[in-house]
């Protein structure tokens, strides 16, 4: 076993090529061109651990387990809450003797033993807890990896990138989440099937994530493993950004699990067949994140961030509300659409906006902390849109999710006129 875990650990000598100042990132180095390739068939395998399997097997819990609306709330939030001991994580990964990238596989190899266990749970309270053990460890590789990505790609390049790597993980979404629909469509029973499936993705995440160049970083000093959070404090454009940024999660995350409910509800929903269900969830939405992913690289490398952020704010604009307010069939695949559109734009500018205002060496402290806010939000953003539904309807919630976007919107049309903003922007540049 000690044998084994050597292997694991010691897969991957990276120092020939990240360490090597004489290695320059260009847009096709070597060191570029190995991490988009693990990169991208890391996502593959991620994709079918993320939401479109989450979804699948929230659905199916409640059903093998009868589990209520509270918990299932519950094991919604537990992932996001996990995203808030990211600042003390990363501390920890940077005392370590492991890279970043080791460090990783760490965490999913943590969470292929959480799918095992689970696949073999005798109780609605064993499930629960390999699932949240799952999600948490899930979210903890973010910050790490935005480190890799200031080392390895070139600035001018970045975006594109990481874009052309997001494309692959809804494509996996969709080929695993098909196949674990169709068993369970079946037969409930074959959950454990799934399961399985499940640790066998996390340990191929592993096995990519060894394989991406990656150096240890040289710390000096270890500061308190809370000291992340003073940036908070200290970085008053960083903590401006983050605040218009609330609304955008808020609303988009509150909506998120609310999308299952009302396509498959009886009392507030359409109460439309399995299939169809998936069909727009599992496969409209992530196949127009993956095609847009690529392009929205490309925006968020030549265009102003504030631009980029406008534009990604209008899709959830008139996409949530135009979800919720019909029942039009064709409608609700025009807003699914614009969502995985959105989502793509999304994802790309919140795995990269920091490394355009945090120096370089900061980079991974600052998207923690950004990690941490963001999880809080989105923890409680779920239980806001139940309670919502609960007491009001669907359109309603559609509406307060306008509200709150179009305050950001508007929020972050004002920031992006601040001197102080455009000042931090040409710093950034200059470095």
């Amino acid at each position: 076993m000690q044998k084994q875990s050597e292997i694991i650990l010691n897969a991957v000598d990276v120092a020939n090529i990240s360490e090597n100042p004489s290695i320059k990132t260009r847009p096709y180095s070597k060191v570029a061109e190995k991490t988009l390739f693990f990169d991208s068939l890391r996502y593959i395998f991620q994709g079918a651990l993320d939401a479109e399997i989450f979804t699948v097997i929230l659905l199916m819990a409640g059903q093998i387990w009868h589990t209520g609306i509270n918990w299932k709330l519950t094991l919604t939030a537990v992932a996001f809450l996990g995203m808030i001991f990211t600042p003390i994580t990363q501390q920890l990964a940077n005392r370590s003797r492991w890279n970043n990238m080791q460090v990783s596989a760490l965490y999913f190899t943590l969470i292929s033993v959480a799918f095992l266990c689970a696949a073999f749970a005798s109780s609605w309270t064993m499930f629960f807890l390999c699932m949240a053990i799952a999600r948490i460890c899930d979210k903890q590789q973010i910050p790490l990896m935005l480190n890799v990505y200031c080392d390895n790609y070139p600035k001018e390049y970045r975006g594109f990138r990481l874009g052309m790597a997001l494309m692959c993980m809804p494509i996996g979404g969709i080929i695993f989440s098909q196949l674990i629909a169709n068993s369970l469509g079946k037969n409930p029973a074959h959950l454990c099937h799934a399961l399985l499936l499940a640790s066998l993705l996390a340990l191929l995440c592993a096995a990519c994530f060894l394989k991406i160049p990656a150096k240890k970083i040289a710390v000096d000093c270890h500061p308190p493993l809370w000291d992340n959070f003073k940036l908070l404090a200290k970085d008053r454009l960083f903590t401006t950004i983050l605040c218009l940024y609330s609304p955008i999660a808020i609303a988009n995350q509150m909506t998120l699990p609310l999308r299952v409910e009302y396509l498959a509800g009886h009392k507030h929903g359409l109460d439309l067949s399995y299939e169809m269900i998936l069909a727009i969830l599992i496969v409209i939405q992530p196949l127009a994140y993956a095609i847009s992913g690529p392009l929205w690289g490309k925006m968020y490398d030549r265009v102003n961030l504030i631009t980029m952020r406008q534009c990604v704010t209008a899709c959830f604009l008139v996409g949530i509300p135009l979800f919720f307010a019909t029942d039009n069939i064709h409608m609700i695949y025009l807003a699914s659409i614009l969502l995985g559109i959105g989502r793509g734009g999304g994802v790309i500018f919140w795995s990269l906006w920091v490394s355009n205002i945090a120096p370089k060496e900061k980079v991974s402290e600052y998207m923690s902390a950004n990690t941490a806010i963001i999880g809080l939000r989105d923890a409680l953003a779920p239980i806001i849109g139940y309670y919502l539904l609960q007491y009001t309807s669907p359109l309603t919630v559609g509406v307060v999710a306008f509200l709150l976007l179009l305050i950001s919107l508007l929020g972050f049309e004002y920031i992006g006129r601040l001197p102080s903003y455009g000042q931090r922007i040409a710093e950034m540049k200059n470095n």
